[in-house]
């Protein structure tokens, strides 16, 4: 690598991302100099990406250690590069605006819809394509870098990226990082002395071994969570959309370790999608999933919100927000310590979704899993996770069915497989139905769909 290292960033619009990234890498002095080459096919957010990255550098004199620059044309700044990260939403907030609501009118309800069930279905068909071809570029163009990726559904990305591109990426989330983290606080133990296994697929990955200073800490957790839940719930724990460190802000997450022994990284919001079947009408404790638990309007304005407060910042019409260069919790925090594990050959753990190759024992080769990994400096290693147990084995390849369906649509066109993989997901079994809201869905984001005209 040359004295200043080149990152690519394609999807640089989500300028919240963008914001974070350059932050830590201004704030890190030991990780040199850079050239931040930012990427997107929308040229407002573009502009307003490279313009907050610009002050942001101003701000701190960082001139001589970052330089940014900009294109709406990936392959025109790829040769070169010694890091790509693709953080990219086809459609953006207003695509996933539109699942949610044909999603309702059919019927379903769920409260993200960014990796499974009809929503998230919908929004793999119009990405897997998108990273395919970002992925094929990369490995002509810049074949020696280290390609890292947030864009989702995670899982459905790194499979279709790995078996179509033939391209080593590795996907990143700060989920599982988080909720170690929560896990901690929960039990009232200092974080930096806490040590987890765990093995799974985005949004559902199972921690099943909890430790403090090499000590199992499942008891610790296990009787606060009895005596919280003991208690009668206080309906304003119940889908809220931010974490409150109460055990019934999290309830079928409980629900699961209790059953099971291991607790489901990316807590309720997340999880329960992976289990649709149990949700009929969206009901969940009383209220209803998307609606007013874990509303998808409210998270979408919370978006929009920062979204204009960063180019409110970006067209200097607000001041700079300076705090952003305290340490950050954002999710660009791994990617941070990877590359300077990486750079240093630190050989550190962390949380990383790459294709399985018999890491899990029962689980399909070629399947995108979050697992442990080492970063060295040549690249990434998993790490194997021999030890998770059967059931929650089963309950991996049951969802798995689903997005392999589901990518093999989005690669071809095939209508019919996509009715198939919405079947799969459980959220709508009666066959009919499922076309219904497949073609529904469709035809609501056809301008993303060229394949399936």
């Amino acid at each position: 690598m040359s004295s200043s290292r080149v990152l690519v960033l394609i999807g640089a619009g989500s300028a919240v991302f963008t914001r974070g990234l350059l932050a830590d890498l201004i704030s890190a002095a030991d990780l040199g100099s850079w050239e931040i080459r930012l990427v997107d096919v929308n040229p407002e957010a573009l502009s307003v990406a490279t313009r907050l990255a610009e002050r942001m550098v101003e701000a701190r004199r960082a001139d001589g250690k970052i330089v940014v620059r900009s294109s709406s044309d990936r392959r025109a700044v790829l040769p070169g590069a010694d890091f790509v990260v693709t953080c990219v939403g086809v459609g953006g907030r207003a695509a996933w605006q539109a699942d949610h609501d044909v999603c309702m009118r059919h019927g379903v309800y769920q409260p993200v819809g960014d990796s499974v069930m009809p929503g998230g279905i919908s929004r793999l068909l119009r990405t897997v394509p998108v990273m395919v071809e970002i992925a094929r570029d990369v490995a002509e163009l810049a074949p020696e870098a280290y390609f890292f990726n947030y864009s989702n559904p995670m899982t459905a990305n790194v499979a279709a990226m790995t078996a179509y591109a033939g391209i080593e990426v590795v996907g990143l989330c700060h989920g599982m990082h988080h909720v170690q983290r929560e896990l901690a606080a929960f039990a009232g133990l200092p974080f930096e002395e806490t040590s987890t296994l765990y093995a799974g697929i985005n949004h559902l990955t199972f921690i099943y071994d909890f430790r403090h200073n090499g000590r199992d800490a499942w008891p610790i957790v296990r009787e606060r969570m009895e005596r919280e839940l003991a208690e009668p719930a206080d309906p304003a724990d119940i889908g809220s959309i931010w974490e409150n460190g109460k055990a019934w802000h999290n309830p079928f997450s409980w629900e699961i370790f209790r059953r099971y022994g291991a607790y489901p990284a990316a807590n309720d919001r997340h999880v329960v999608e992976f289990f649709p079947e149990r949700w009929a009408g969206g009901a969940y404790y009383g209220k209803t999933l998307g609606v007013d638990a874990f509303s998808v309007p409210e998270i979408l304005e919370w978006g929009e919100q920062r979204y204009q407060s960063m180019r409110a910042q970006a067209e200097g019409t607000a001041p700079l927000d300076e705090s952003v260069f305290e340490r950050s919790t954002g999710e660009q925090e791994q990617l941070i310590a990877i590359i300077r594990s990486i750079l240093g050959d630190r050989r550190e753990m962390f949380s990383v979704n790459v294709p399985n190759r018999g890491a899990v024992p029962g689980l399909p080769d070629d399947a995108a899993l979050e697992i442990p990994g080492v970063a060295t400096a040549r690249g990434l290693r998993p790490v194997r996770v021999p030890d998770l147990s059967a059931p929650l084995t089963a309950i991996l390849a049951r969802r798995l069915a689903s997005v392999t369906l589901a990518v093999e649509a989005a690669m071809t066109g095939r209508r019919d497989l996509a009715v198939e993989a919405v079947i799969a997901d459980g959220a709508v079994t009666d066959p009919d139905a499922a076309a219904r809201l497949t073609d529904a869905l469709i035809a609501e984001q056809q301008r993303f769909l060229p394949d399936f005209a």
